[in-house]
């Protein structure tokens, strides 16, 4: 009967149809995983690590006592690969000749990067799921799969996703967070924080009920205050208009709350040794040996690429500061390590920063290896998406790949450049 009924249909209205048909098949679809449900993660990593004790690779291995996570935020392969060819001309080596320091290493991997809702994923699901090991879904930090972006509605506990930062801190380890982004950013945050939208950084809606959500920076405060060491940008998201700072910019907060002066009261009256630091004197004053607890926020937003950097700790300066204090647990140590503009610079089509970016989260890894016992110490190095950078061209290997490409034909009204 179908097919009598559509060959008296015209063929323009049988596509649309056709376009329609298709859509209602995607749309039922069945997933062979169930992405959304939280224990089917949990279910996958114990067969995973069953399978991996089973190897020979594993009965080579001890357990380590420490943890070190590097992120570099949009790292794509194509942009190691730049960031391995600005290395060579940075040495005065022909590309190709030198490798960043993880490709040396005996293990490495690639990692799936879609979340439960999407097949491409944004920096909040990301984190959330290699900090909890869990899909969740788009623009929303530390929320498991059960829920969607981007209302403010009253979290189940189920829909909490729950951070191995905070297992860490609970379990007696001394635990960090290091970024050049704000630390209220969406890749540090899923570390500390539960938020159904991930620009929820110093303002929480409230819903229609009366229902406040609470914001990533009153999260770090009920969430962190356990957290050793915190340092990154985003000064601004914990103090309002009127607060005054070191900083001459205004705060964003409408709630009149001042988090970086409870996060100092917070510390003062539980007798820790403690520290806030806002400039980059501070910083080089301060006795690594004699402090506890560190909340270093060193710029209004996010710390200045380290091409315009003027005054502002490096990402490496920064891991090894918190590293001199985390070391100090004899029962081992958890951070986290996140080169997060080289997003940003890929985001801006500006190749020569989002390398150099690169270049820098490397010299914070060779700045941990340089400090810890490799022997019971385990380094981490990935990303949490790709980005659409890339190196064009067949240019020959002593060209900057800053350039043109020197082989291609060039006319007055077009260059082909290597990095796009």
């Amino acid at each position: 009967m179908l097919p009598t009924v559509l060959s008296t249909v015209p063929k323009c209205l049988l596509f649309f149809i056709a376009v329609i048909l298709s859509q209602y098949k995607i749309a039922c679809k069945s997933s062979l995983l169930k992405v959304t449900d939280p224990e089917t993660w949990k279910k996958l990593a114990v067969e995973k690590f069953n399978k991996f004790e089973q190897s020979l690779y594993y009965s080579s291995l001890k357990r380590p006592k420490n943890i070190i996570l590097f992120i570099g935020d949009g790292m794509s392969l194509s942009t190691v690969t730049g960031a391995r060819y600005l290395k060579a001309e940075k040495m005065d080596v022909l590309g190709g000749d030198v490798q960043l320091e993880w490709e040396n290493w005996p293990v490495a991997s690639l990692v799936r990067t879609f979340n439960s809702d999407r097949l491409t994923t944004e920096s909040g699901s990301a984190a959330t799921a290699f900090m909890s090991g869990v899909k969740g879904p788009h623009d929303t930090v530390g929320i498991t799969g059960t829920v969607k972006c981007c209302e403010c509605t009253e979290l189940k506990e189920m829909e909490r996703a729950k951070s191995s930062l905070m297992y860490a801190s609970k379990a007696g380890f001394s635990t960090g967070i290091v970024t050049t982004t704000r630390v209220t950013h969406a890749t540090p945050a899923a570390a500390y924080a539960n938020m159904l939208h991930r620009y929820w950084e110093s303002v929480g809606p409230s819903n229609k009920q009366g229902f406040h959500c609470v914001d990533a920076a009153a999260q770090l405060l009920t969430n962190a205050s356990h957290v050793n060491v915190i340092m990154g940008g985003g000064a601004a998201e914990f103090y309002g208009p009127s607060d005054n700072t070191t900083f001459n910019t205004k705060g964003k907060r409408s709630d009149s709350r001042n988090l970086l002066q409870e996060w100092k009261d917070m510390q003062t009256e539980m007798n820790r040794k403690h520290v806030l630091l806002h400039t980059n004197d501070e910083f080089k004053r301060t006795d690594w040996s004699s402090v506890d607890y560190v909340l270093g926020l060193f710029t209004p937003s996010h710390l200045a690429y380290q091409l315009e950097n003027q005054d502002q700790p490096s990402l490496a300066e920064m891991t090894e500061a918190a590293i001199k204090v985390l070391s100090r647990n004899p029962k081992g140590f958890l951070l986290l390590v996140e080169g997060g503009r080289i997003d940003h610079g890929n985001h801006e089509n500006r190749a020569q920063y989002a390398l150099t970016e690169t270049l820098e989260l490397e010299k914070a890894v060779e700045k941990a290896l340089s400090l810890v016992d490799q022997r019971e110490t385990l380094l981490l190095v990935t990303a949490d998406h790709s980005h659409s950078y890339g190196v064009v061209g067949y240019p020959t290997r002593d060209t900057s790949v800053l350039d043109v490409d020197n082989t291609a034909k060039v006319s007055v009204n077009s260059v082909s450049l290597l990095s796009i």
